[in-house]
């Protein structure tokens, strides 16, 4: 009877190593036929791997063959200034573009010859001041190699969107989109004016009047504590930091006024800080005309003198397939280092900046944040 025991617990310790081997096999079958997958996809959308740039590019469109790149590189959602450091990849970086990448890509691409110019794909409302400058000093850095570089909006470009595309040789809008915003939003806290108490209830959140609340904030500086919201901002704060609103603003209108050649009065006091469609955009010279994708592209190989002699390609890092995404962020596939949630990660980021820092942001930045 004991030898029929200690089989029969060997067996389900056996079952059950199998059945673990197998799922643990069956994980890994799965990443690669994702992966596999997701490059056939590509490749049947013109997504086959080409060499070039540090990281490659991938093919996308146009003369596979063609020695002649052009160069696509999306600005989408929020632009920040370099990546978090619990972010650990580039295929975990959702609703944001970090300026500082940017920057470096574009750094490649100039040093590289293959690459002839540079498609700048806009669909963002802005963000940081330095994330959106860094764009623009990449932008500048390019054009001293002498190849064309130019910026097409689709749908919206906004605030630090404009600060980061106005000195491309060309901007084109798709039909239909919106530009401008030149403004500049400072940092922004709440004042709980004489509160008896916090509580969150049953249902969380909220102020509320039950029993007396005591607070204590240790710091050292006259104004150290600003944003505390148990007490008000001093009129000599509040000056100090519109007068730092001011200077980005007045910075930010220099910097388009001569990037995009308009008088530093008309973006004042026509356009303030207004967003436009492509008809007042270009009225006000904010875009060169209306394009859409293929014209756009088509507009920036005449620029670069290739006629149709050009094969249309992204950085690699952009294009990976979609089940090797879902599957590296379902199991513990992902890089030892991805510790965090992205999206959380990029609101937390986002937040935070919006509370320290100005904004070159069209919309409400405290919508971002959970």
């Amino acid at each position: 009877m004991r030898e029929g025991f200690l089989k029969g617990i060997g067996f389900v310790f056996g079952v059950a190593f199998a059945a673990l081997f197998s799922l643990v096999v069956l994980s890994v079958a799965f990443l690669t036929l994702g992966a596999g997958i997701g490059a056939g996809i590509a490749g049947a959308s013109g997504g086959a791997a080409v060499s070039g740039g540090a990281g490659g590019y991938t093919y996308v469109s146009g003369k596979a063959g063609s020695a002649n790149k052009l160069l696509v590189l999306r600005i989408d959602g929020m632009i920040l200034g370099t990546p978090p450091r619990d972010l650990s990849s580039a295929l975990f970086v959702p609703q944001a573009t970090y300026g500082y990448v940017i920057r470096r890509v574009l750094d490649e691409a100039a040093a590289d010859a293959s690459v002839k110019g540079v498609m700048l794909h806009m669909q963002t409302p802005g963000g940081t001041i330095f994330g959106a400058r860094a764009i623009h000093d990449g932008v500048m850095a390019f054009r001293e190699s002498k190849k064309p570089i130019i910026a097409w909006v689709e749908g919206l470009s906004a605030s630090g969107g404009v600060m980061a595309m106005v000195g491309a040789d060309k901007i084109y809008a798709d039909h239909g989109s919106f530009i401008g915003s030149i403004g500049v939003i400072g940092p922004s806290w709440q004042f709980f004016n004489k509160p008896l108490a916090t509580d969150g209830g049953l249902l969380g959140g909220g102020i509320v009047t039950q029993n007396g609340i005591e607070q204590v904030v240790i710091s050292a500086g006259r104004g150290k504590d600003l944003g505390n919201p148990f007490r008000r901002a001093t009129p000599e704060e509040i000056k100090v930091l519109q007068d730092g609103v001011n200077a980005e603003y007045a910075s930010f209108v220099q910097h388009v006024a001569s990037n995009r050649n308009i008088a530093e009065p008309t973006i004042r006091d026509e356009m303030g800080a207004q967003i436009f469609g492509n008809a007042q955009a270009e009225a006000f010279r904010l875009i060169d005309g209306t394009r859409d994708r293929t014209a756009a592209i088509d507009e920036l190989a005449t620029l670069a003198k290739l006629g149709k002699d050009f094969q249309l390609v992204r950085p690699h890092a952009e294009q990976q397939g979609w089940l090797a995404q879902m599957l590296q962020s379902r199991f513990t596939l992902a890089p030892p280092s991805a510790s965090a949630d992205p999206a959380a990660v990029v609101a937390r980021e986002v937040c935070d900046a919006q509370a320290r820092f100005p904004l070159a942001y069209y919309g409400n930045p405290f919508a971002l944040c959970p």
